[in-house]
């Protein structure tokens, strides 16, 4: 709703003159009345009041004091226009770098990385001394390397910035001095008054102000900060005086706590301005918070408390810290063990270069006198050109492949078809591609419940009325054991009474979202309207002879003289004048009800402070500006708007971005030019890049065009010659337009179990259509037609109820309750709440009742359905006056109040009669409990931290497969102190320990975790791990985190992942290794926050036994090989030393060493790295056990390690030997018959190692595809190529290879030598690798470890036990 109208197409703003209709007589008497009220408050806590010493501090924008940690802020912002108004103080941040500090930040970061660090020292080195090699064979692979990471890491940050623009970018209704703004979200202020209207979610932390609805309440959801989707109620300070808007920034000042991380409490008060300088207690029930979602309320207004990141909502979430994958803690252990033999290497070389020195070159006397080897300067220079010379044992170009393999391998996922939704078009999102491979070694899964685990979508199932059961079935109930159905028309007393119940014993509202068109008077005009929807909307009347004329007296026809307000038709029709009714406009025929309601022309409930003075009229094309009549022939008094007025009917649609709205598409046409509504950020599909349809049904498909011709002399004909099938088309119209109506009414419940059975109750035909005035309208519309009456025996039914009291359920109660009159005067109570609660209840005449109800709902509770019992009784006239003024005693009291309350509710809550039970199925994601089931079968333990109530958390953990059914279920509840704790964590591990074998399955509740997680942490976590499975219920979003950490700092080294789908589970999913977003509902804060993202809570089984498996064995793969092309390429220089003098001599030309990593080796291994595949994807969905093979990264454990290792030392010493062999019994190997130079010796070196490398590499990989074949063969032509044009240029830069390679190309004898080569290296790989398929011999089991001794050390343990 917005209270003034401004066209962002036409730039023209408008301000209604609506301050006088904010003093209402009744107001008036309100206000004087208030005064005892709140000097009576202050005599009971005046040190609430005491004022202190002012330190003040400045914040930005309005001004914000802090009274001993309380903060003072003036409502409306602060009036000193000279200060210039600082920005983004409502800016949210995610991202880790800035312009300024993204390139000092990022370097710190690479440099931390030990190969980077080793390679920028080893660079700085050769530049200072005599190199034996050029510099640039270490400064150019840094730079690279660092240049590429520096870019990947850059572009995800400025996605992140991009997600974050989103949100801080979005338009806010804001009220500065009584004049309407929209300015972007970052932008606001501490004090700025906030309009949010319907369906959007809340910018900031706010004290609600002001409301439409009459009674100052404001209803919300808060699914993205608890988790529950139910609809909750905040109100306005109570006897906070109403002004005009205008005024509203005079109205005083609000003193309030500093933000903390409880979503639960606040302390506040508003000091009003003025003479009186009366105080109003603030409370959590004034405040809305960020993140929540206003629902069924057209508009509030408040003022902006905390922001940003002081916000409630962002306390509660973790700041973005740099996630590692665990592999690189084995990658990190590998380099350090490399540095260490690179050290030992190096300082060998030097004692033996000073032994030469010493005892060998002084008799060489060709070689003139040895170097001063005791100078500090000659020992700098020999050392550190062995360390030069030995470089390449730390693989620099190994984290460049790596990042390479991870954000390609990101591309994969995000391309991956199985992971794409096609209902919302969303594929898989990667926003942290380092942690790819992490996705393999989850050993622990939190998960939330809500909207992860569920769609939070009640179905009502099954129902036991009268020690009977039965199935629903959607307009009819099937008795279970005889399989007969039954529909509204045979149900028994029984069954309708109980219905009746379901019907008016709740708190459901009706906010109807229809767009309501009045229909044109000549029958023409009334096709043509019709025939312009859609065309499916009409496929059942199109099948009986009166498609083309529906009746005026159907039970769901909607008057022509319902007044409705002004409304654009999405198809074009043009719209008429109507106002609007204060209660739903559906279902209504009778005519004197007709009357009634245009007495009373309001859209919705509404308080006369946001009442419209004046209505708006566009004429249609053939229309005078005279011609303002009504549909009924009533004249309508209208203003005639300008193109650029805000069509009214806006306010009600629920759109949510300008692609919504209806006249965004006729904006060109200069008709129908509208209101972009201004909204928050997070409504639904404001992140859709694609329009979206509107989701409510088409104009036209409810309301059925009038006919000249009664129904009954039109069908008569048709009855008479085919009953059946006119009876059946009237049937199946009626049950289409009861699922428009439901459609349009909207209802809203404070629990989804409510609006379950309202709906189911409107599909058997008792529609509840709203409550006007506390009167609940119950209307009676049979979806199905007997043979034996005729279609229209008289006007349709309604009952009518007066609402007298409604008890409301708590968790204490675990019922509900309402006190209505029925329309003959009798006053009755139904009571609806958990079997254990109602049945102490009933009568002792229900007693047979109650054991038959309650075996049916045992029954219910094996099939985990949600169960309710249902119950009422007559009250008569003196004990219902008893229980109001006892009310009303209690409800007076100053102490106790409470209690006395419940008393009052008990009392008139006995002697009940039981009229049955419901059981209601909590609707699970696609596929959960498939996917639940493959997790804990690959090993992977599941706990789920959710902030619902523990009953309902339980009994989906039971219905979606997380808590086996034949597990053990220990259950801890309103521990208080570690004493209470520890009894049952000592009870807990002896079930364990004693029960061999036994699933166990731990359930706690949140106020025992607090004490848990405080007092015993890690007595908790070291029993809790041994359970099955874990349910944590009523978590906060902060204890959720905790919980994570605490399971993170155990010493297994546990690896975890979170996944939600809510903003209250992003510090859960921050604080895990692995982060994985659910695109709910409510928001998208966690997708945008979470490593990863997808739509269906399903697609978690593929992304880590399929993805998470490929990723771990590739990376696994990649870093092996590394090391081993790197040992084998250093390998050879090491063992040239000897032959040298230990000379640090380079046997490889400087080329050799500068493209090695960076061309000859590196595009098959990246290739690979992103397409190995050790089994089918197939096979690894249908077999989740081999997701355990990798767990652990088990494959970059130190026995396969060590076997690269040897086999590197194998090949680097079969390739050095065999040259030096040829060349030392005869170098005469070239076709001239001269003899070979040492160039040529280096480059036969090179030579032979590329092709091995590449073919070992070859003979390791499962999955060959001709792509990958062909990387190998241009790897090894890049060598040939390259070293021919090298050799050919006559450069004498480092050695000299000047036709040496061609020389080698023409030598038979060098072929036969590659190939010998090939064939002794290859083959002891080959032998090895057809003995472990054939007889299945593991390379594990020859190099037992850590793993091995641990395994061994359980089994002796378990014998022993």
């Amino acid at each position: 709703m917005n209270f003034f109208g401004h066209d962002y197409l036409s730039g023209f703003r408008r301000i209604d003159l609506i301050g006088n209709r904010y003093h209402h007589p009744q107001h008036r008497h309100l206000n004087q009345n208030q005064h005892q009220y709140q000097y009576h408050w202050r005599e009971q806590e005046p040190q609430f009041y005491l004022k202190e010493t002012f330190l003040w501090k400045q914040r930005k924008g309005s001004r914000v004091s802090t009274i001993n940690d309380w903060l003072q802020i003036q409502i409306g912002g602060t009036e000193d226009v000279k200060k210039k108004k600082p920005n983004n103080q409502n800016r949210i941040k995610s991202t880790k770098y800035t312009l300024l500090t993204f390139l000092p930040q990022n370097l710190l970061e690479q440099f931390r990385r030990i190969a980077n660090f080793y390679f920028l020292v080893m660079t700085i080195i050769s530049l200072l001394i005599d190199s034996p090699v050029s510099p640039m064979t270490s400064l150019l692979p840094l730079v690279f390397v660092i240049a590429v990471t520096a870019a990947k890491q850059g572009y995800e940050d400025i996605l992140r910035y991009r997600t974050d623009n989103v949100v801080n970018r979005s338009p806010v209704t804001v009220i500065k001095n009584g004049v309407e703004a929209i300015i972007q979200s970052q932008n606001v202020a501490p004090g700025d008054l906030i309009v949010v209207e319907r369906d959007c979610d809340v910018p900031c932390d706010l004290v609600i102000l002001r409301s439409t609805d009459p009674h100052g309440k404001c209803f919300i959801t808060t699914a993205n900060l608890d988790g529950e989707s139910n609809l909750k109620t905040l109100t306005v300070p109570r006897d906070l005086p109403t002004v005009p808007i205008e005024e509203m920034h005079k109205l005083g000042m609000i003193e309030c706590e500093t933000p903390g991380t409880d979503l639960y409490s606040f302390n506040g008060k508003i000091e009003l301005a003025g003479g009186e300088g009366r105080v109003l207690p603030l409370s959590s029930e004034n405040v809305l918070l960020r993140g929540s979602r206003v629902k069924n309320t057209e508009c509030v207004i408040g003022c902006a408390i905390y922001t940003g990141m002081t916000t409630k909502l962002q306390l509660n979430s973790r700041l973005t810290r740099n996630k590692t994958a665990s592999s690189e803690t084995y990658v990190n252990r590998f380099l350090i063990f490399i540095l260490i033999a690179l050290i030992a290497i190096v300082t060998l070389l030097y004692f033996l270069k000073r032994y030469n020195e010493l005892f060998v070159i002084p008799k060489l006397t060709y070689l003139g006198p040895a170097a001063d080897g005791y100078s500090v300067k000659q020992f700098l220079q020999d050392y550190l050109s062995f360390l030069i010379l030995f470089n390449y044992l730390i693989p620099i170009s190994l984290y460049v492949t790596i990042e390479l393999q991870r954000v390609i391998g990101g591309f994969f996922m995000e391309w991956d078809n199985e992971l794409y939704e096609k209902e919302t078009d969303q594929q898989c999102i990667v926003n942290t591609s380092n942690l790819n491979e992490e996705l393999g070694q989850i050993n622990i899964l939190f998960s939330d419940k809500t909207g992860t685990l569920t769609k939070n979508e009640m179905n009502f199932q099954q129902c036991s009325i009268a020690g009977h059961k039965y199935n629903y079935k959607k307009t009819r109930l099937e008795e279970a054991e005889t399989k007969v159905l039954s529909d509204i028309n045979k149900f028994s007393m029984d069954q309708k009474v109980f219905f009746q119940a379901l019907a008016i014993c709740h708190t459901v509202q009706v906010a109807t979202s229809m767009t309501e068109v009045a229909p044109v008077e000549n029958a023409a005009n009334k096709q043509e309207t019709i025939k312009s929807g859609p065309p499916e909307m009409y496929s059942i009347s199109d099948i009986t002879e009166e498609s083309h004329n529906s009746s005026q007296h159907s039970e769901l026809n909607v008057s022509n003289t319902i007044e409705t307000s002004l409304s654009v038709h999405p198809n074009g029709v043009n719209a008429t004048v109507t106002s609007s009714s204060d209660v739903n406009p559906l279902l209504f025929s009778d005519d004197s009800y007709k009357v009634e309601r245009r007495k009373r022309p309001q859209v919705v409930k509404r308080s006369p402070n946001f009442a419209r003075s004046n209505k708006v009229h566009i004429a249609s094309p053939g229309e005078t500006p005279d011609s303002g009549t009504s549909a009924n022939g009533h004249s309508s008094v209208g203003l005639h708007s300008p193109p650029i007025m805000r069509p009214i009917s806006l306010q009600f649609q629920r759109s949510t971005s300008e692609r919504d709205l209806p006249q965004f598409g006729e904006a060109h046409n200069g008709a129908a030019l509208g209101h972009r509504r201004a909204h928050s950020y997070g409504a639904p599909n404001a992140y859709l890049t694609s329009p979206v349809g509107n989701q409510t049904p088409p104009v036209g498909g409810l309301f059925r065009a009038g006919s000249t011709v009664s129904r009954e002399s039109y069908a008569a004909p048709t009855f008479t010659r085919q009953p059946t099938m006119l009876i059946r088309a009237e049937s199946q119209r009626r049950k289409q337009e009861i699922q428009q109506t439901l459609c349009l009414l909207d209802y809203q419940a404070s629990s989804p179990d409510e609006k379950a059975l309202v709906e189911a109750c409107a599909n058997l035909g008792l529609v509840y259509t709203g409550d006007d005035d506390e009167v609940l309208r119950v209307r009676i519309v049979p979806p199905h037609l007997d043979y034996k009456r005729p279609i229209n025996s008289g006007k349709p039914k309604e009952d009518a109820f007066h609402r007298l009291h409604v008890l409301e359920f708590t968790s204490d109660r675990k019922r509900m309750s309402v006190i209505v009159r029925d329309e003959g005067g009798k006053k009755w109570i139904y009571t609806k709440g958990a079997e254990s609660y109602v049945f102490p209840l009933c009568a002792n005449s229900s007693a047979d009742m109650v054991v038959k109800t309650d075996s049916h709902i045992s029954d219910f509770a094996r099939l985990g359905l949600r169960t309710l019992a249902i119950a009422r009784r007559e009250i008569s006239d003196a004990e219902y006056q008893e229980f109001v003024s006892s009310l009303a005693q209690a409800n007076s009291s100053l102490e106790n109040r409470k209690q006395l309350s419940e008393e009052c509710y008990s009392k008139i809550e006995s002697d009940l009669d039981l009229l049955g039970a419901t059981a209601v199925e909590d609707a699970l994601q696609d596929d959960v409990a498939d996917t639940l089931v493959s997790l804990q079968a690959a090993g992977i333990k599941i706990w789920v931290l959710t902030g619902d109530k523990v009953e309902t958390a339980l009994n989906i953990a039971l219905s979606c497969g997380h808590i086996p059914p034949d597990a053990k279920k220990y259950i801890i509840l309103e521990c208080k102190s570690r004493d209470d704790l520890l009894v049952h964590l000592n009870v807990l591990e002896r079930e364990i320990v004693f029960g061999i074998g036994q699933e166990c399955a731990l359930l706690i509740d949140g106020k025992s975790l607090g004490v848990a997680l405080a007092e015993a942490p890690k007595e908790f976590r070291d029993v809790a791990v041994k359970c099955t499975a874990v349910l944590c219920c009523r978590l906060s979003p902060l204890q959720k985190s905790e919980v994570v950490a605490l399971i993170k700092s155990s010493n297994e080294n546990y690896n975890t992942a979170s996944i939600g789908d809510g903003a209250n589970d992003v510090s859960m999913i921050q604080e895990a290794h692995v982060g994985i977003g659910i695109m709910g509902r409510e928001g998208r804060q966690a997708a945008r926050c979470a490593d990863f993202a997808f739509a269906k809570f399903c697609m978690l089984k593929r992304l880590l036994l399929v993805h998470g498996h490929y990723h771990s064995v590739r990376l696994s793969f990649l870093v092996l090989y590394f090391f081993y092309k790197n040992i084998l390429f250093m390998g050879i220089m090491f063992l040239f030393q000897f032959h040298t003098l230990f000379s640090s001599s380079s046997v490889y030309d400087s080329l050799f060493l500068t493209l090695y990593n960076v061309i000859y080796t590196s595009l098959p291994i990246l290739f690979i790295s992103l397409t190995e595949k050790p089994y089918t994807e197939e096979k690894l969905m249908q077999n989740p056990k081999l997701y355990k093979k990798n767990t652990d990264n088990k494959q970059l454990h130190w026995p396969y390690f060590l076997m690269w290792t040897l086999f590197a030392v194998y090949h680097s010493v079969i390739i050095f030997y065999f040259a030096y062999c040829i060349f030392s019994f005869n170098n005469v190997i070239l076709n001239g018959g001269q003899t070979a130079a040492f160039s040529c010796f280096g480059t036969l070196l090179i030579w032979a190692v590329v092709i091995i490398v590449n073919l070992k590499l070859w003979l390791e990989s499962m999955y060959l595809s001709f792509w990958y074949i062909a990387t190998l063969v241009l790897s090894i032509l890049a060598f040939m190529v390259t070293t021919v044009i090298y050799n050919v240029i006559n450069l004498d830069y480092d050695t000299d290879i000047y036709w040496a390679y061609n020389n080698l190309l023409a030598s038979l004898p060098v072929w036969l030598y590659v190939l010998l080569t090939v064939i002794a290296c290859l083959l002891p790989d080959f032998t090895l690798r057809m003995l472990k398929r054939g007889l299945n011999i593991k390379t594990f089991s020859i190099f037992p470890g850590k793993q091995r001794k641990l395994e061994m050390r359980r089994k002796f343990e378990s014998t022993y036990l």
